[in-house]
């Protein structure tokens, strides 16, 4: 069965141009995180940072903890924009 293409089905084309040492690195989380694809590194990166920002913005921190839970501190990130700035 043959299925027609939705709205929801649509996608954009994104170029852009990386320096050799960024594709080199994305080409290794690729392989690291066995992702599939580039793009769904790029997808998931974008994921996780969105969802940074998004509990930046409620006010709270982000923590990075050892297994055994002794050594303990906070992720700082760039300034994040507030909502009121975002267009």
């Amino acid at each position: 069965m043959k299925r027609t293409k939705t709205p929801d089905d649509r996608k954009v084309r994104l170029t852009i141009d990386v320096t050799p040492e960024f594709y080199e690195r994305l080409e290794r989380l690729e392989r690291r995180t066995e992702a599939g694809s580039k793009a769904t590194v790029i997808r998931q990166a974008l994921q996780l940072f969105e969802y940074f920002v998004l509990k930046t913005e409620e006010g709270k921190e982000i923590v990075i903890r050892t297994p055994s839970g002794g050594d303990e501190r906070s992720l700082e990130f760039f300034p994040v924009i507030s909502a009121a700035g975002a267009r």
